[in-house]
């Protein structure tokens, strides 16, 4: 007698032959076993996983995560529940994002619990200095076994952004030369970081010598909804584990920064950024100059700043660095034409007396 059933994967060890759908792939597996009827086993193996892994090697660019992501797209044979394991609390990984979050989880949990883990010695960042090979990829695996329930703990946890300080070198790179070629004098200063998380970017000036020398800065602060303290160990970490493993030279900057944060006492602060620009007495006596990291992306009005800025009738520089695919949205400007959507610009817009007197871009 001949009956087709479908068995837990842990009893099932057969030859087997497959058949594909669009969607999945359909094993049938034959289990022969004395004195017992010959059973058809049907496996169930989704794509999207695998289809999520291939997209996000090209997302990556340093080695260790790349070859992970080659190494899960080439398993064969029976799914021991390693990956696919995690749809019992509720995470699937059948997006690009979501491999991402996976390895955020991953970096993570070794800068909080990876003492005496050999994986660490494949990640620069944490002091490893081994190439990738397949034992990291199996200690990876060995990891998301072992360590489930603190890995879904840190998927399910709201990420934070790195706020590396060169968005920052960019912007106030951009402010010195606009001040040198407008002002003959030194000109006094208010930095307001809006959207600034840590406010890392606030202090991008001492990582970039020679940077706003001459001016004479009398004011740093942020104000963000969602604040970060960089001099929280923890939050830290939670900032560089989105870091690849590879990125040793980024992870320095951003330490720099937070240590500088810590030093010059600035202060990110939860308020609204509009709420602060429009003030009565914003920026007096002093030039104000507002600056955004990706900030416009989260405005539903992307040129609501620049209304503000226009609004308060008193002199004062608008600057946002955003992708160009967003920057379009404020003004469509001849220099953005042929570029991507993805990559970075700087706007610097100053007005006086409710008028536009500049734009520069970079």
């Amino acid at each position: 007698m001949r009956h087709r059933v479908l068995l837990p994967r842990n009893l099932i060890s057969a030859e087997f032959g497959a058949l594909t759908s669009s969607s999945c792939s359909l094993r049938w597996l034959r289990l022969s076993r004395s004195r017992r009827p010959t059973i058809l086993v049907a496996i169930m193996i989704d794509h999207d996983i695998r289809d999520a892994f291939a997209a996000a090697v090209e997302v990556f660019d340093g080695p260790l995560y790349q070859s992970w992501c080659r190494a899960v797209v080439a398993e064969t044979g029976r799914d021991d529940g390693t990956i696919s394991g995690f749809a019992t609390a509720g995470v699937s990984f059948n997006t690009c994002i979501a491999v991402q979050k996976l390895f955020r989880a991953t970096s993570l949990e070794l800068r909080r619990n990876g003492r005496g883990q050999p994986l660490v010695d494949y990640f620069p960042v944490l002091g490893g200095d081994r190439h990738p090979d397949n034992r990291a990829y199996q200690l990876w695996c060995e990891l998301l076994r072992d360590r489930r329930g603190r890995l879904v703990h840190h998927l399910c946890a709201s990420s934070r952004p790195v706020n590396d300080p060169a968005a920052g070198v960019r912007i106030l790179t951009l402010l010195d030369n606009y001040l040198a070629q407008i002002y003959d004098e030194p000109v006094t200063l208010e930095l307001l970081a809006v959207g600034a998380a840590a406010g890392l970017e606030l202090v991008a000036d001492a990582l970039h010598p020679g940077l706003l020398r001459g001016q004479h800065v009398v004011h740093r602060r942020g104000v963000d909804l969602e604040p970060l303290d960089a001099r929280n160990p923890d939050t830290l970490n939670e900032m560089l584990a989105l870091l690849e493993p590879e990125e040793t030279e980024r992870q320095q900057r951003v330490r720099r920064a937070a240590r500088l944060i810590a030093e010059q006492d600035v202060v990110v602060s939860r308020q609204d950024a509009f709420a602060v620009v429009s003030a009565a007495g914003f920026g007096f006596a002093r030039l104000p100059v507002v600056f955004g990291v990706s900030f416009l992306c989260s405005m539903s009005a992307s040129d609501r700043m620049d209304a503000v800025m226009r609004a308060r009738y008193a002199e004062g520089i608008w600057i946002s660095d955003e992708a160009i695919g967003v920057m379009r949205k404020v003004a469509d400007y001849a220099e953005f034409a042929s570029a991507s959507p993805t990559a970075r610009a700087t706007r610097l817009v100053h007005y006086r007396a409710g008028e536009v007197i500049a734009i520069w871009l970079q």
